[in-house]
């Protein structure tokens, strides 16, 4: 018996085809197309995971659990961590922004010396 749907399946390699995409533009959706990939990635790895305790004769009550128990969950709270981290290091990175340095206004660049208006 197969773990998900011929239609899950293909929604799966759908998120998979849109990931490869989203790599592929060059404006800010290179986030997007790893999360796409990695999901489609989980996905396909998980179904592999199944098809083997199935042929290893496992029962299939403890199958969901095991799985769950043992990639799922860990590799979300791994994956978890390592980005609080990197956003942690990149916070630490930035320069403080300081509100009283100057007022919005002055961001504006300044008339050239021979423009009177």
């Amino acid at each position: 018996m197969p773990m998900l749907t011929q239609a899950q399946n293909q929604i799966i390699y759908l998120m998979f085809l849109n990931g490869i995409l989203f790599l592929g533009l060059n404006f800010s959706s290179k986030r997007i197309g790893y999360l796409f990939l990695a999901c489609g990635l989980l996905a396909y790895l998980v179904q592999l995971m199944h098809q083997g305790l199935m042929a290893l004769d496992y029962p299939p009550e403890n199958i969901t659990g095991l799985i769950l128990s043992g990639f799922v969950i860990p590799v979300f709270f791994i994956s978890l961590a390592y980005y609080r981290l990197k956003r942690n290091r990149m916070d630490k990175d930035l320069p403080p922004m300081s509100t009283t340095d100057s007022p919005p206004s002055s961001n504006v660049p300044e008339k050239e010396k021979h423009e009177t208006h």
